[in-house]
């Protein structure tokens, strides 16, 4: 091995389903996990529901104005209580046999059922939700550590810039032919830049791009090629967030395993004005490089199966911020393939 440079994770860790299967539960079944925008939820019964490495989830508002959260599987045969992605519901019935809900979780009515029993027997899987700044996050994980608790360095970063006034722009996806970590190795170095992203490459200076370690986080930065100041922060946070901070918008970029070989990438827009006159070119902008991104990602993921490669050496230069991605994975879910 050259000195200081660090193995990768095995290739087979990048598609084998055993491999999903345990990261799915040890990883985000335990851990906080960026959910939606509290404005997607500001009446009562408005809802967001998502998939998230298989785990059909739901966030509520409630008519008592709390946020609440719940597998979205109903306790009878395990139909959906609602469609995914953002809408109302003036109750929670299941659409498959009618069930319904209180927004507590408890079963009011199994309809039609014929035979008594205890209905506190069969209230609805609940989830824990908690908010920062206008973001609402979920944890399927009873005993973790409060949210403010858990991600108190890496909420710090975002000190001094006024994220809860940002408003929603677009929420987009975007679905990719790759595992989760292959989406993820790629965000955590700017190694990659001067190769694939021409755009970025003429805006900073990349043989000058650092990236900060934190407690499961990293900071990363780079001069701009003009002298002028790069005003945010671009942040990631262990497993699969990324906050892009500046001082009139934020970029959220959530990575939401789909499959052992697919993820979706969700891209939040938030601008601190909706006249904002550079919008558009933003969000073209952030939609171009992550078509560059897409390009190479799924090319490497095809590359992680054909049986050529098993594993390769991380840089301790510029792909220090892998290693503890991919070290955190392996201390996670008993990485041993």
């Amino acid at each position: 091995m050259v000195d200081g440079s660090s193995r990768t994770l095995p290739a087979a860790s990048y598609f084998d389903a055993a491999v999903y299967d345990r990261e799915r539960r040890s990883i985000f079944a335990a851990e906080w996990l960026w959910f939606a925008c509290e404005s997607e939820l500001e009446t009562p019964g408005s809802y967001v529901a998502r998939e998230y490495a298989g785990w059909r989830l739901m966030v509520v508002r409630a008519p008592d104005g709390q946020l609440r959260g719940f597998h979205n599987v109903c306790r009878h045969r395990a139909g959906p209580l609602v469609d995914d992605g953002a809408g109302s519901c003036a109750n929670l019935v299941c659409r498959y046999h009618g069930w319904s809900y209180a927004f507590d979780g408890q079963l009011r009515s199994a309809r039609d059922f014929g035979v008594e029993f205890d209905h506190d027997e069969y209230a609805l899987l609940g989830i824990r939700v908690e908010m920062w700044r206008g973001q609402v996050f979920v944890n399927l994980d009873a005993g973790a550590p409060s949210l403010l608790e858990d991600l108190r360095d890496f909420f710090e970063e975002a000190a001094g810039f006024s994220v809860e006034s940002m408003q929603l722009v677009r929420l987009a996806h975007h679905d990719l032919a790759c595992n989760w970590k292959t989406y993820a190795d790629n965000y955590l170095e700017g190694y990659h830049i001067p190769m694939m992203h021409p755009m970025l490459n003429r805006m900073y200076d990349a043989k000058r791009y650092d990236v900060v370690l934190g407690d499961r986080y990293c900071r990363h930065s780079a001069p701009a090629r003009n002298g002028g100041d790069v005003n945010g922060r671009w942040l990631y946070r262990w497993p699969n967030l990324a906050l892009n901070i500046y001082g009139d918008s934020m970029n959220v970029e959530v990575i939401v395993p789909t499959g052992p070989r697919t993820c979706r990438v969700l891209y939040v827009h938030l601008f601190l004005s909706l006249d904002d006159p550079d919008i558009d070119q933003v969000i073209r902008f952030s939609d171009e490089v992550m078509e560059e991104d897409r390009a190479m990602v799924e090319v490497v993921q095809r590359n992680l199966e054909c049986g050529a490669y098993t594993d390769g050496l991380l840089s301790p230069k510029h792909e220090h911020a892998v290693a503890q991605f991919q070290d955190l994975v392996r201390r996670s879910s008993g990485e041993t393939i």
